[in-house]
């Protein structure tokens, strides 16, 4: 058994594994070996091993994992378990479909008592002035205490740093911003609850996120949901991603982004790079300054040195 440092370097091996056929089985085995040291992750590897199962071509062994994550208390939406691309070899089954069935009845249950969260960090050193403000959106399936240690760092520079979560579950403790009406109504009341709280330097607001928490802050910004400075996108991912023509009605029917700025940072070998880079293009076309760092050597995530490209992104925004 391979013994794994970090759930980041399982991750990290996951996403350079996954949709290519040579690695599946490689992927599933290192899931497997993985899942007994990261007990807190236990509904997103149950999820990567019975979607990594059903891409080899093995059914039962799909079901039999998702049945046993079931039995264990997890669950995800009916709506993801349709539609994911991975789990299509299943979604014809009459055992998935009673298994999804039962899932989604504690999906509706538990968004029955969801609700949007706002985690601000410690305030910076000498916060007598009003304070520029970071709004910082995690990544679907995530929250927003898994996202602290990546803008963590916008509190050393001089920002209040908060971490916004959606209230759209997709699993335990796994949330997502893919109804972006709702999220923008929600960051709105977050955005007058702490302009009420806390000293915020209003013209010095900037929201950032992950994937697609990425194309959210993006969204956001162009919308004009409330007043910013522009966005940091990392790694964006989403529909507008995957077609960035999307973004043409917005930047022709709303002119509130002309004075923005945005800032996308994205790896090398992520899925999205090229599809990002014509995106960066299209937004100087239009008049929107923005500034795009591919980071060479990762994929769909954060860099190690992600605090400095931090800083960098908000000195650019300003």
């Amino acid at each position: 058994m391979t013994e794994y440092t970090s759930f980041d370097e399982v991750s990290r091996k996951f996403i350079e594994y996954h949709g290519k056929e040579e690695h599946q089985q490689a992927a599933y085995d290192m899931l497997t070996d993985a899942a007994p040291s990261f007990p807190d992750r236990t509904y997103l590897l149950y999820n990567w091993r019975y979607c990594a199962a059903a891409l080899l071509g093995k059914p039962d062994l799909a079901l039999e994992i998702f049945q046993k994550a079931i039995d264990d208390g997890f669950w995800w939406s009916e709506e993801y378990l349709r539609t994911d691309e991975d789990l299509k070899s299943l979604q014809d089954l009459p055992a998935f479909n009673r298994l999804v069935d039962a899932s989604e009845k504690q999906y509706r249950l538990a968004q029955s008592k969801a609700a949007p969260v706002a985690l601000s960090l410690d305030l910076p050193a000498q916060s007598t002035e009003p304070l520029p403000l970071l709004l910082a959106l995690h990544g679907n399936s995530s929250n927003a205490q898994d996202s602290v240690s990546f803008w963590a760092s916008g509190v050393e520079q001089g920002c209040l740093t908060v971490l916004l979560q959606s209230s759209q579950v997709i699993g335990p403790n796994a949330y997502v911003w893919d109804d972006f009406e709702s999220a923008a109504k929600e960051m709105q009341d977050h955005y007058a609850g702490l302009v009420e709280e806390y000293q915020i330097d209003t013209e010095r607001t900037v929201i950032g996120g992950f994937s697609k928490g990425g194309e959210m802050a993006i969204w956001a910004t162009l919308m004009d949901t409330i007043p910013v400075r522009g966005f940091i996108a990392v790694c964006p991912g989403g529909p507008y991603i995957r077609d960035i023509d999307q973004w043409l009605p917005i930047l022709e029917s709303n002119q509130g982004w002309t004075e923005k700025r945005g800032y996308f940072v994205v790896g090398e070998n992520d899925q999205s790079v090229e599809n990002i880079k014509a995106l960066h293009k299209m937004f100087i076309s239009k008049g929107l300054a923005c500034e795009l760092v591919i980071v060479p050597g990762i994929a769909h995530d954060f860099s190690a040195d992600f605090d400095q490209t931090l800083a960098q992104a908000l000195e650019y925004l300003g």
